[in-house]
C-alpha cells in the first residue's frame, strides 16, 4: 500500500502541476475589459447584487477600491484590486457568504455548507462580512468569476495558485 500511494502523490503532483502551468498561461491571456462567456464581472453595490453572480463551480476574485498597505496583489479591474480569491461549487453561495455572511447564514438550508473560513477584513474578525453595513457600505465591490463548469476540487484550488503565480495573494486570502 505504501508504495501504491507514493505512486498516487507522484502522479497527482504532475497532474497538479501541469493544472498550474496552464492556468497560469490562460490568467496571463485573459481579457477582463471585454466581456465573454467563461468570466463574468459583477459590481456589487448592496448585499442583494450578490444575487446576479454565477451559482455554479468557478474559481472568484472579490475586489474593492479601498486600499490595504498589505496587498501585494496586483490584480486590478477599473480602480478596484483584489484583496480575496477563492473557488467553490458554488460561487454564489460562496460570496455570499463572504461578503452578506448574516443573510448566508439566515438562507442556508441544512444539507447546505457552513462555511467557516470567510473573508476576515480586521485581525480578530470571526469571518465574513455584510457589505451593507458600515464601514463596508462605503467601499466600492466587484467580484469577478471564472466559470470553471464541470471542474473538479483540484483544478479550482490550482487556478488559485496559478493566479497567486501570475497576480500574488490578495492580503485577505489568508490560507497557506
Amino acid at each position: 500500500m505504501k508504495e501504491l500511494i507514493k505512486n498516487f502523490k507522484e502522479k497527482i503532483d504532475k497532474l497538479e502541476a501541469s493544472f498550474k502551468e496552464s492556468l497560469v498561461d490562460y490568467f496571463k491571456n485573459s481579457d477582463y475589459e471585454n466581456a465573454n462567456k467563461e468570466t463574468q464581472i459583477t459590481l456589487i453595490n448592496k448585499e442583494i447584487d450578490i444575487d446576479k453572480v454565477y451559482t455554479g463551480r468557478g474559481f472568484y476574485i472579490i475586489l474593492t477600491q479601498h486600499k490595504f498597505s498589505d496587498n501585494n496583489c496586483s490584480f486590478k479591474l477599473h480602480n478596484q484590486t483584489a484583496i480575496y480569491r477563492g473557488h467553490s461549487y458554488s460561487v454564489k453561495k460562496r460570496i455570499l457568504s463572504h461578503l452578506s455572511n448574516e443573510r448566508y447564514n439566515s438562507l442556508r438550508k441544512p444539507n447546505e455548507p457552513e462555511y467557516t473560513v470567510c473573508i476576515k477584513i480586521k485581525d480578530g474578525d470571526k469571518g465574513g462580512i455584510n457589505i451593507d453595513e458600515k464601514p463596508y457600505s462605503n467601499w466600492k465591490w466587484m467580484v469577478v468569476v471564472h466559470k470553471m463548469i464541470d471542474s473538479k476540487q483540484i483544478m479550482r484550488e490550482q487556478a488559485e495558485h496559478a493566479f497567486d503565480t501570475v497576480y500574488g495573494k490578495p492580503c485577505k486570502s489568508k490560507e497557506k
